[in-house]
């Protein structure tokens, strides 16, 4: 074989893998396109369309809490950022769903006590099962989170729900009826000081990981997105007033979040849940990504603000500043 064939064998090659790797990358992009918060179908729909700039939750949310003890404005705003997914929209969770199975990642230390701080004013009887994730080393946070949910009265259901997602032939809405809380680990993808050369390795244990777990966790079957019947939604004691009052709107029996507040080891959860997506995970099945930057960012994001602004359907903030530098985070007050 002479020169020239090895040239028409290699341009070949090329031409071949060019060939495969277009469509391959065109639908790869448009598929992410659509799992990302700004173009999910949900999302238009609950908005209509319509853009709503971050100034009006903020303004709605400080007029309404501005003549509240403090206290009160504490469980205000804790409620509006557990009740809404996203907040901008007009209907709240709580009025458009009975329950909510809520995935809360701890990443130990500060972003443990802010969680724990935030998600204490929970209602325990609409916001269950509570699936906590937390480290695999990190013992702290899963003895910080016990204590909480016993001061509640509510139990530990993870070897139950184990049970249940172990079980062939079980309907998923079996273990999503269970009250009360689960405890869950996963490889941190970044340990301190670590170099940036070995993260991406750690990145990638800790997403094959999440993966399957966030399926287990987070994503709803059809008959939890499905519309209750109005009957249904009017005879039900856990709607409220507003929700009773306009029966035309279907409400459906389940709603899907996960809340997270750094560090780094959120970011496999958030990049496993626009994978589900990806891979065709029907939009309402998936559960909606809320960051809660933490209090300490007054200027900047934290590493792990910055890599989930995108992909997170909620950004919310706790300084004013930090609204004005990142036109799609939201600020409605100081959450912790």
């Amino acid at each position: 074989m002479d020169l020239r064939d090895v040239y028409n064998v290699v341009l070949a090659v090329i031409i071949t893998s060019a060939l495969i790797a277009f469509p391959l990358a065109v639908i790869t992009t448009i598929r992410l396109r659509a799992a990302l918060p700004q173009h999910r179908p949900s999302n238009k729909a609950n908005h209509n369309g319509k853009k709503v700039e971050p100034s009006i939750a903020s303004t709605t949310s400080e007029s309404t809490s501005s003549s509240l003890s403090e206290p009160e404005k504490t469980s205000t705003l804790k409620s509006r950022v557990l009740s809404s997914a996203p907040p901008t929209n007009s209907k709240s969770l709580s009025t458009s769903c009975h329950k909510c199975t809520t995935t809360i990642f701890l990443g130990s230390g500060g972003h443990t006590a802010e969680m724990l701080q935030l998600v204490s004013g929970l209602d325990t009887s609409k916001y269950s099962p509570r699936h906590y994730v937390v480290g695999w080393d990190d013992e702290s946070s899963v003895e910080k989170l016990h204590r909480l949910e016993a001061s509640r009265n509510q139990k530990d259901v993870t070897s139950a729900f184990q049970e249940y997602s172990r079980a062939k032939n079980t309907a998923n809405q079996d273990a999503d009826s269970l009250d009360g809380y689960t405890v869950h680990r996963i490889p941190r993808s970044r340990h301190v000081h670590q170099s940036m050369i070995t993260t991406p390795f750690t990145l990638a244990k800790s997403l094959l990981v999440a993966m399957p777990l966030i399926k287990r966790l987070t994503c709803l079957s059809k008959q939890d997105v499905s519309p209750i019947s109005d009957s249904q939604s009017l005879s039900s004691t856990t709607m409220t007033a507003s929700s009773t009052g306009s029966s035309r709107d279907k409400a459906c029996k389940r709603k899907s979040i996960m809340l997270m507040n750094g560090p780094g080891t959120c970011f496999a959860l958030a990049l496993a849940v626009i994978g589900a997506r990806m891979l065709g995970v029907p939009d309402e099945q998936t559960p909606d990504l809320i960051f809660i930057e933490s209090f300490a960012r007054v200027k900047t994001l934290s590493l792990a603000g910055k890599l989930l602004y995108h992909l997170c359907d909620v950004f919310l903030v706790q300084w004013p500043d930090l609204r004005g530098r990142y036109p799609r985070a939201q600020y409605i007050g100081t959450l912790v």
